[in-house]
């Protein structure tokens, strides 16, 4: 059954050192997601004092396309169904994000998305193996806005943080879960368009981002030391 189910591997890191790599990494992540509350805050804060610099929040239904390439080293290890070793999986969700404008068009965003996908196949033994995948990311840094007199604008953005990879597998003919997960720094870079609806809200009519995953060696997802080449669609309502 184990060939059957190698279009789509992930394998278990094993041991106490790559435990306590994983837990190292999970503080790491929360300490981040600490500081993009106080960057929300902090910004929220300086927009109420005056005009300007504004504060602007969106929130939207987002698809991710996935690009995880599958190392496996060792054969013989236990692995867990997930990925498909060369094939783009699509991911949906939900994207939210906060920026705070130090100037006209300059300003500095905090972004988090979550995308979720259940795939199932036939199981051998009867009923079906379920994988479930998560990918959350938790990223911030620079935004630009290109403000003019018409309803649409663009922005750029380069953002910077990390993101959580999720995976768990199902087979309830052998009464076996077993789940994996890794947090490594990722990015995302792009833009989009804005249309103005009213004073206090636009319409997001298009964002992408590139978003690439930088796995750490000896990850759990024994994806081995690569990069995952993903990309990040969104639109959705901005308030401000």
């Amino acid at each position: 059954m184990v060939e059957k189910l190698t279009f789509i591997v992930l394998q278990i890191a094993v041991g106490s050192f790559h435990s306590l790599s994983a837990r190292m990494i999970r503080i790491k992540a929360h300490g981040f997601l600490l500081s993009f509350l106080l960057l929300c805050c902090t910004s929220f804060v300086a927009a109420q004092s005056n005009d300007q610099p504004r504060v602007e929040g969106f929130a939207g239904y987002s698809v991710m396309r996935t690009n995880y390439k599958v190392e496996r080293r060792d054969p013989f290890e236990p692995v867990i169904v997930a990925f498909s070793p060369d094939e783009a999986r699509t991911l949906s969700g939900l994207n939210v994000s906060v920026t705070g404008y130090l100037t006209k068009g300059f300003g500095v965003t905090g972004d988090f998305s979550a995308h979720f996908k259940t795939n199932k196949i036939a199981d051998p033994l009867g009923g079906n193996i379920e994988t479930n995948i998560r990918v959350f990311n938790i990223v911030g840094g620079p935004q630009y806005k290109f403000r003019n007199n018409s309803r649409i604008t663009p922005f750029a953005r380069a953002l910077a943080g990390v993101a959580i990879t999720r995976a768990k597998l199902k087979v309830p003919s052998l009464n076996s879960t077993d789940s994996a997960s890794s947090t490594d720094f990722a990015l995302a870079i792009g833009g989009g368009l804005d249309v103005r609806v009213n004073k206090r809200v636009d319409l997001r009519v298009f964002q992408a981002d590139y978003n690439p995953i930088f796995l750490r060696r000896g990850n759990e997802l024994g994806f081995g030391s690569a990069r995952a080449d993903n990309v990040r669609f969104s639109f959705g309502v901005v308030f401000k």
